[in-house]
Protein backbone atom coordinates (compact mmCIF):
# COMPACT_ATOMS: atom_id res chain seq x y z
CA UNK A 1 0.00 0.00 0.00
CA UNK A 2 1.12 3.65 -1.02
CA UNK A 3 0.35 6.84 1.01
CA UNK A 4 2.59 9.42 -0.07
CA UNK A 5 0.81 12.09 2.16
CA UNK A 6 1.85 15.25 3.13
CA UNK A 7 -0.64 15.93 6.40
CA UNK A 8 -2.18 12.95 8.49
CA UNK A 9 -2.59 12.16 11.88
CA UNK A 10 -2.60 8.43 12.24
CA UNK A 11 -3.77 7.10 9.08
CA UNK A 12 -6.29 4.31 9.66
CA UNK A 13 -5.84 3.30 6.07
CA UNK A 14 -2.76 2.06 7.02
CA UNK A 15 -3.85 -0.04 10.26
CA UNK A 16 -5.94 -0.98 7.78
CA UNK A 17 -3.18 -2.99 5.06
CA UNK A 18 -1.12 -3.30 8.04
CA UNK A 19 -3.76 -6.21 9.67
CA UNK A 20 -4.45 -7.16 6.28
CA UNK A 21 -0.27 -8.29 5.93
CA UNK A 22 0.54 -5.34 3.78
CA UNK A 23 3.82 -3.65 4.24
CA UNK A 24 3.09 0.12 3.69
CA UNK A 25 5.10 2.66 1.98
CA UNK A 26 4.58 6.09 2.97
CA UNK A 27 5.87 9.58 4.28
CA UNK A 28 7.55 10.90 7.58
CA UNK A 29 4.36 13.04 9.06
CA UNK A 30 3.01 12.97 12.10
CA UNK A 31 1.81 9.55 13.44
CA UNK A 32 3.14 7.35 10.67
CA UNK A 33 6.85 7.12 11.82
CA UNK A 34 4.50 5.57 14.98
CA UNK A 35 3.62 2.46 12.77
CA UNK A 36 6.07 2.13 9.88
CA UNK A 37 9.66 0.65 10.85
CA UNK A 38 11.45 1.56 7.74
CA UNK A 39 13.15 -2.05 6.17
CA UNK A 40 10.90 -3.83 9.04
CA UNK A 41 7.31 -3.01 7.98
CA UNK A 42 7.14 -0.62 5.54
CA UNK A 43 8.85 1.95 3.71
CA UNK A 44 9.42 5.63 4.48
CA UNK A 45 10.27 8.73 2.45
CA UNK A 46 10.00 12.49 3.12
CA UNK A 47 7.40 14.08 2.07
CA UNK A 48 7.51 15.70 -1.29
CA UNK A 49 10.30 13.22 -2.20
CA UNK A 50 9.24 11.59 -5.88
CA UNK A 51 12.96 10.45 -6.01
CA UNK A 52 12.98 8.64 -3.41
CA UNK A 53 9.19 7.41 -2.87
CA UNK A 54 9.91 6.25 -6.73
CA UNK A 55 12.92 4.19 -4.72
CA UNK A 56 10.90 2.68 -1.93
CA UNK A 57 7.89 1.36 -4.78
CA UNK A 58 11.25 -0.14 -6.97
CA UNK A 59 12.56 -1.81 -3.48
CA UNK A 60 9.01 -3.23 -2.70
CA UNK A 61 8.64 -4.90 -6.46
CA UNK A 62 12.45 -5.98 -6.72
CA UNK A 63 11.65 -7.85 -3.10
CA UNK A 64 11.07 -11.58 -3.45
CA UNK A 65 7.69 -12.93 -2.04
CA UNK A 66 8.95 -14.36 0.87
CA UNK A 67 10.63 -11.02 2.16
CA UNK A 68 7.38 -9.30 1.27
CA UNK A 69 5.28 -11.86 3.44
CA UNK A 70 7.98 -10.89 6.33
CA UNK A 71 7.57 -7.40 5.89
CA UNK A 72 3.27 -8.06 6.05
CA UNK A 73 3.94 -10.20 8.93
CA UNK A 74 5.63 -7.60 10.80
CA UNK A 75 3.83 -5.45 10.16
CA UNK A 76 0.83 -7.57 10.96
CA UNK A 77 2.04 -8.53 14.19
CA UNK A 78 2.83 -4.64 14.83
CA UNK A 79 -0.55 -3.12 14.55
CA UNK A 80 -2.42 -6.07 16.30
CA UNK A 81 0.48 -5.58 19.30
CA UNK A 82 -0.83 -1.79 20.01
CA UNK A 83 -3.58 -1.28 17.60
CA UNK A 84 -6.10 -4.27 18.01
CA UNK A 85 -9.55 -3.17 17.91
CA UNK A 86 -10.42 -5.77 21.11
CA UNK A 87 -7.61 -4.14 23.27
CA UNK A 88 -8.70 -0.89 22.46
CA UNK A 89 -12.39 -1.38 22.86
CA UNK A 90 -11.94 -3.17 26.50
CA UNK A 91 -9.78 -0.17 27.76
CA UNK A 92 -12.77 2.35 26.48
CA UNK A 93 -15.14 -0.03 28.31
CA UNK A 94 -13.20 -0.66 31.47
CA UNK A 95 -12.37 3.29 31.16
CA UNK A 96 -16.25 4.29 31.47
CA UNK A 97 -16.95 1.58 33.98
CA UNK A 98 -14.24 3.34 36.61
CA UNK A 99 -15.71 6.87 35.95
Amino acid sequence: MVLPSFAEGLPVVIMEAMSLKRPVISTYIAGIPELIIPNQNGWLVPAGDVGMLADAMQASIAMDSVQLEKMGEAAYLSVIERHDIDTEVKKMADFFKSN
